[in-house]
C-alpha cells in the first residue's frame, strides 16, 4: 500500500511516466458487483479521494467530479467538506456528511502506484521498394529493394493503477468494487477523465447509479446543461 505521506512526490513520478508515455489508455482491470443488490440506483454520490495531500486531493477529486457532470452523474467532492478525510478517527465525521448531503452512495478512490513494464522489441529489416521514374511492371518488377534495418532495443510501458470501491450509504455495505489502470498516460488531467469514465460507465450500467440526476436539477434551475 502506498504510503499517504509519499503522494505529493508520487504524483512527480506520474508526471515524469507522462512524458516518457506513449498512447494513454485506462481500463477497468477487474471490476466485481454484489449480488442480489436490493437498493433503487443511487441519483447522488459522494467521492472521497484517499489522499493525505490537501492539494493533490482536491486536484483528483475536481477533475473526477467535472468528468461526472459531462455524464450527468451527480458526484460531491469531500474535500469541500472535509480535506482530511484519511484520518481514521473521523467515521463519526463521514457518517454525518453522508447524511447532511442526502448522498445514496460513497464512492472511495485509492492511489495504488505507478510501475513499468519491460520488453525487448527485436531487431528487424523493413523492405521499401525504391522510387524509378518507370511506372511500367516489368521495369519495376526488375529493380531491387531497398532494406531499413531496425535495430533491437529495450521499451517499456507505464501502468498507472487506481483502486476504486462503492458503497451505500444506507447499509454502508460495498456494492461494487473495481481496479482501474491506464496504460502510457499522457497527462495527469488526461488520465483521471478517463478513470472517471470507466468507473461511472460501469456504475450507470450496473444501474448502480442514475445517470440523469445532475442534469434534471440543473434543468429544474433554469441553468444551462
Amino acid at each position: 500500500m502506498l504510503n499517504p505521506a509519499l503522494l505529493p512526490r508520487f504524483f512527480a513520478v506520474l508526471i515524469l511516466a507522462l512524458l516518457l508515455g506513449g498512447c494513454s489508455s485506462t481500463k477497468l482491470a477487474e471490476s466485481w458487483e454484489a449480488p442480489d443488490i436490493d437498493e433503487p440506483p443511487a441519483s447522488r454520490i459522494l467521492l472521497i479521494a484517499l489522499i493525505k495531500d490537501p492539494v493533490t486531493k482536491r486536484f483528483f477529486e475536481a477533475h473526477f467530479v467535472e468528468e461526472a457532470k459531462k455524464k450527468g452523474v451527480d458526484v460531491i467532492p469531500s474535500y469541500e467538506y472535509m480535506p482530511n478525510a484519511t484520518d481514521s478517527d473521523e467515521k463519526e465525521e463521514i457518517v454525518s456528511l453522508v447524511n447532511k448531503l442526502g448522498v445514496e452512495g460513497v464512492l472511495v478512490a485509492q492511489l495504488k502506484g505507478v510501475h513499468k513494464d519491460y520488453k525487448y522489441v527485436p531487431s528487424r529489416l523493413d523492405w521499401y521498394p525504391d522510387a524509378y521514374s518507370s511506372m511500367f511492371f516489368y521495369d519495376y518488377y526488375y529493380q531491387g529493394y531497398r532494406a531499413i534495418y531496425r535495430p533491437g532495443y529495450v521499451g517499456s510501458d507505464n501502468y498507472f493503477s487506481v483502486q476504486m470501491r462503492y458503497f451505500s450509504a444506507k447499509s454502508e455495505k460495498m456494492l461494487w468494487a473495481a481496479n482501474t489502470v491506464t496504460k502510457n498516460p499522457r497527462s495527469v488531467v488526461g488520465t483521471i477523465e478517463q478513470i472517471a469514465d470507466e468507473v461511472l460507465s460501469d456504475l450507470t450500467g450496473s444501474s448502480l447509479v442514475k445517470a440523469k440526476g445532475f442534469i434534471q436539477r440543473k434543468l429544474d434551475q433554469g441553468e444551462d446543461t
